[in-house]
């Protein structure tokens, strides 16, 4: 019997209340008191139905909520492994940037191989136009040196050959004096013990030699004058291949210094070349560092990566164990607590049904009763 058929036979109950105008016996006050039981037994099955449809709601809103908590545990799920998802990607992707610094790193590190290379490609390229300027130098140092010693020679030849020279007419010019005074003391020797006829013929003859003497005079004045010029031409060249040496020599002061300051700038190069050398290395170690430091990071990187991608699967199958669990502790309790509350709600209807036909059955007795007495 349904809850309907307990609201239908309450209005039949109100008619047997001791408080009536009716008049029982000792029977009808037992019969009194069992509806009264009777109704108390049913307001006890009402509490009770009231309480497992109470108890039956709670459990469907609990079930609601766990069905509710169920889907808020699979979109935290979904939620989680996308960001999980994510968290992987953005690590993979700092594990390709790591992985291209990497090779970055491993491009710029500078082998003893590639080092040595380059040393001997610098040095090739700094030391062979100097040495072949230094050698064109030395080759026109080498030539200005022999056409110095060579004009040095030279002047030196003509030095000694104008000195012979003056040195001969000097002594030449002191014979002929010498022998002209001599000739004209005997000339005059001459002329003091000759006749005056023949002194006008010798006095012819000594005019004439004079003439002579003197034009020879004029002809080694002459002579003397061109070796004097002469001697002035070779003093000038003399002077020209002095100042040419001389300028030559400035030269090739002026070159050694140029090769010198070459030479110095070249070996402040080469430190400098040093110094970029040992910073190179000191750089190839910083960077031989930090490729084993990105290396070391690529690793954890990838180590963390695989505890996460563990981690996750182990929290997702800790999450469906979980969710599998409530699903089956919800519904075994459901079913439990529905059985439970079919059951007795089921036996708590039949009683009420045999109850009510008792009830009706000695309410029909009752009133036969009262129509049949006098």
């Amino acid at each position: 019997m349904n809850p309907s058929a307990l609201a239908q036979s309450a209005p039949l109950l109100p008619s047997l209340d001791p408080g009536g105008t009716v008049k029982l016996g000792g029977s009808d006050m037992e019969l009194q008191k069992m509806l009264i039981d009777e109704r108390m037994r049913c307001e006890n099955h009402k509490t009770n139905y009231q309480t497992l449809k109470a108890e039956h709601t709670r459990l469907q809103d609990e079930f609601t909520r766990g069905q509710v908590d169920l889907k808020r545990l699979l979109s935290d799920k979904q939620t989680v492994q996308e960001k999980l998802q994510l968290l992987l990607a953005e690590l993979r992707g700092e594990m390709l940037d790591k992985t291209r610094e990497l090779e970055e790193l491993r491009l710029q590190v500078l082998t003893p191989q590639r080092l040595e290379l380059l040393r001997a490609q610098v040095q090739q390229e700094l030391e062979g136009p100097v040495r072949e300027r230094f050698n064109k130098l030395e080759e026109e140092t080498e030539k200005y040196r022999s056409e110095y010693n060579k004009l040095r020679y030279d002047y030196t030849f003509l030095k000694s050959e104008f000195d012979h020279q003056r040195e001969e007419s000097a002594r030449i010019l002191e014979e002929k004096k010498i022998r002209f005074d001599a000739e004209v003391e005997e000339l005059m020797a001459q002329y003091q013990g000759t006749d005056p006829s023949r002194d006008g013929k010798r006095v012819e003859s000594l005019l004439r030699e004079k003439a002579q003497l003197h034009l020879r005079l004029k002809g080694l004045e002459a002579e003397v004058a061109e070796l004097r010029a002469q001697r002035d031409n070779s003093g000038q060249q003399a002077e020209n291949v002095q100042r040419i040496q001389v300028r030559q020599f400035a030269e090739s002061q002026a070159a050694a210094k140029s090769l010198e300051a070459e030479r110095q700038s070249l070996r402040l190069q080469l430190e400098r070349l040093g110094s970029e050398l040992q910073l190179s290395h000191e750089q190839n170690t910083q960077l031989t560092g930090r490729l084993h430091k990105a290396e070391r990071e690529v690793n954890t990187l990838t180590s963390q990566m695989e505890g996460m991608r563990h981690s996750h699967k182990l929290e997702v199958a800790n999450v469906k164990l979980e969710c599998a669990r409530s699903r089956g502790e919800v519904e075994r309790e459901r079913d439990t607590l529905q059985g439970q509350m079919e059951g007795s709600l089921s036996l708590d209807i039949h009683t009420v049904s045999d109850y009510f036909v008792e009830v009706v059955y000695i309410d029909r007795v009752c009133v036969h009763r009262r129509l049949v007495a006098p």
